[in-house]
């Protein structure tokens, strides 16, 4: 006899059972894509994805996605595009994503600590310093000794440089046997005193042997123009004393140290008196109109060198 065959489910019941099983994020993102008829490249474009982005995503992969707040991201975008609740995706996400626990520490091997070998290097290097400063001081102190001996040894005994008895007799020499007066000994070399040299006469200081200018007066210089010329005049030390063009009718007082090296550009208009007392321009003095001359310490114009 043949077993009865099960009745087949209806089709409400098989969605109703395939919708309480338990589905992961990616199943629950690829259900909504497809619910919506759309391609994994027409969901990327339209969210301005790479298509790579939702493989992952629908493939559970979120490591290929990077640090966990790009996941959240995606996951809430993508999740309210295709119809599931963003948000709820995300708890799920943050469920699922327990972070590792702790290392512990204390059960790491450690290697031994670098400060073993210095406590063994400080002292051996304050050993050897000590033993190189003790080295030191023992060096001093005998080459001290040295010099003391050897300054010792090149000094005359004292009885080499004695003096003469106080009997008056020379060391060695014989007494008359009738107590007459002892032979009187030659005089010792007296000793030699070699006088310092005296300085030379360079040693004594400059300024001593120098003597005092005595004070140049300055000389007067006047020039009376009838008509317009170019004046220089210049003082001992080429100093500028006057420099231009004098008018015609002007007098010019000039004063300055001596010797005066004076330049007229139209000697004939100009008419000089040194220290109140006239002068005549030297005749070898002038080249053509201009004239050049010197004022000498005694008031005396004569040509002028240059």
């Amino acid at each position: 006899m043949d077993e009865p065959t099960p009745a087949a489910q209806p089709p409400a019941v098989a969605d109703a059972t395939a919708a309480a099983a338990p589905r992961t994020i990616g199943q629950r993102l690829r259900a909504g894509r497809e619910r919506a008829g759309l391609s994994v490249a027409a969901a990327a474009e339209k969210l301005h994805l790479d298509p790579k982005v939702i493989e992952s995503l629908e493939a559970d992969r979120y490591a290929e996605l990077g640090a966990s707040v790009y996941v959240r991201g995606h996951l809430r975008r993508y999740g309210d595009f295709v119809g599931e609740p963003g948000p709820e995706l995300v708890n799920l996400y943050t469920a699922r994503d327990v972070p590792a626990p702790s290392p512990d520490l204390t059960q790491v091997p450690q290697g031994g600590r670098a400060g073993d070998a210095g406590r063994l290097t400080t002292p051996l290097v304050g050993l050897g310093c000590a033993v190189l400063l003790a080295a030191i001081i023992w060096w001093v102190v005998a080459g001290s000794k040295t010099g003391t001996t050897a300054t010792a040894t090149s000094t005359p005994p004292a009885a080499a440089a004695a003096p003469v008895a106080a009997s008056g007799a020379a060391p060695g020499a014989s007494v008359p046997a009738d107590g007459g007066s002892p032979p009187v000994a030659a005089p010792a070399s007296a000793p030699v005193t070699v006088a310092a040299p005296a300085p030379a006469a360079s040693a004594v200081p400059a300024a001593t042997e120098r003597r005092e200018e005595a004070p140049v007066r300055p000389t007067q210089l006047r020039l009376e123009l009838t008509g317009e010329s170019w004046v220089e005049v210049y003082d001992s030390r080429g100093e500028r004393l006057y420099y231009d063009v004098a008018s015609a009718g002007s007098v010019q007082s000039i004063e300055g140290r001596p010797p005066l090296r004076v330049v007229l550009g139209n000697a004939a208009a100009v008419a000089v008196q040194v220290n109140g007392q006239s002068r005549e321009i030297p005749a070898g003095a002038a080249d053509g109109e201009a004239a050049r001359f010197v004022v000498n310490r005694s008031g005396n114009l004569s040509r002028s060198r240059q």
